[in-house]
C-alpha cells in the first residue's frame, strides 16, 4: 500500500469500513445507474474476500464495487440513454488516481506488464452517451483492469461498440453490469494489482411490455479477438455463480429466476452483429 498522511489514511479507512460494511449487511441500495439493485455479495464461501469485501464508489456516469485487496474493481454499473445532442469529446491524455481508494493505483503500475489498462465503464460510451465530467471519471484507475491486448483492442471493443452503436439507441435505457472474474489465489502485476482469468458483460433492456430481457457473456483473457460474440453468451446465473454476486436482487423471485436462468439472444438479434470485425 502506498503511504498517505494520517489523515487521508483514517478519511479513507473510514470512508472503506462504512461502505463495507453497507455492502455485506444491507446490498438493497438503488441506484440510477443500476436496474433492480446494486450487485450485492451472495455466496459467502466463493471466493470470500473478493465477493464480500468491497465498498461502491458512484462518481458522475457510473457506479462500482471496488476491492482492495484485488486492487480492481469487482463490478461496474451504468446506464446509457440516447442523446443526438451530445457528440464525443477528445479522450483524455492519462489516467488519474482515485483518491476514495486505498490502495492508490495509479497508471504506472501496469507499466512493462504485459496487460492493457482496460476500461469497463467506456470511455466512448460515458462521452457520447453521459457527458465530459463522466469521461473523465472513467480514467480514474478506480474504473480499469488489467486486459490483454487482443482482449481490450478487439474482442472487448467489439462487444463495447455493438453496445453504443446498437443497443443503446434503441427505444428505453440499456443497463450495462461488468466486471472481472479471478480464481482464489490470483497472479499479480509487479505492483501488486490482481490479474482476472476473464470477464462478464450483462446487458438488460425492458421490453415493450416492460418486462426485462438481458444478455450475459463471459470472455476470457486468452482470445485471438476475431471469435463469435455469441460463443461466449452464459446465463446469469453463471455469472453469479462464478463471481458470487447476486444481481438484480430486488426483483420479485420470479421475475428473477426467469430473467437469470435464460440463455437465448435472438431477442437481441446478436447474430447480426457476432462476427463483426474488430476497428483495429
Amino acid at each position: 500500500m502506498k503511504r498517505l498522511g494520517l489523515g487521508s489514511f483514517i478519511a479513507a479507512l473510514f470512508v472503506l469500513l462504512a461502505n463495507a460494511g453497507w455492502t455485506l449487511f444491507n446490498g438493497l441500495r438503488d441506484d440510477a445507474d443500476s436496474y433492480a439493485g446494486l450487485p450485492r455479495a451472495q455466496d459467502m464461501a466463493l471466493l470470500p474476500w473478493q465477493a464480500q469485501w468491497f465498498h461502491v464508489i458512484d462518481p458522475a456516469g457510473f457506479v462500482l464495487g471496488y476491492s482492495e485487496r484485488l486492487k480492481n474493481p469487482l463490478w461496474v454499473a451504468y446506464r446509457l440513454d440516447e442523446r443526438s445532442e451530445e457528440k464525443p469529446h477528445q479522450r483524455p491524455k492519462s489516467f488519474t488516481v482515485d483518491r476514495q481508494t486505498l490502495a492508490r493505483v495509479n497508471a504506472d503500475d501496469y507499466r512493462d506488464s504485459g496487460f492493457n489498462r482496460g476500461h469497463m465503464a467506456p470511455n466512448y460510451a460515458m462521452s457520447r452517451f453521459i457527458g465530459r465530467q463522466a469521461q473523465l471519471n472513467s480514467f480514474r484507475m478506480s474504473n480499469i483492469v488489467p486486459q490483454k491486448a487482443h482482449l481490450n483492442q478487439k474482442l472487448w471493443q467489439r462487444l463495447e461498440e455493438i453496445e453504443t452503436d446498437v443497443y443503446a439507441r434503441l427505444p428505453g435505457p440499456l443497463w450495462v453490469i461488468m466486471g472481472p472474474l479471478f480464481p482464489a489465489e490470483p497472479k499479480r502485476l509487479a505492483s501488486g494489482v490482481a490479474i482476472p482469468t476473464a470477464f462478464f458483460r450483462i446487458w438488460l433492456r425492458e421490453d415493450a411490455a416492460g418486462q426485462p430481457q438481458a444478455l450475459a457473456f463471459i470472455v476470457p483473457q486468452q482470445v485471438s479477438g476475431y471469435e463469435p460474440l455469441d460463443q461466449f453468451v452464459v446465463s446469469i446465473d453463471e455469472v453469479e455463480r462464478r463471481t458470487g454476486l447476486d444481481m438484480f436482487h430486488q426483483l420479485d423471485d420470479r421475475r428473477e429466476v426467469a430473467l437469470e436462468s435464460k440463455v437465448d439472444s435472438r431477442a437481441w438479434k446478436l447474430s447480426r452483429y457476432a462476427s463483426k470485425p474488430p476497428r483495429y
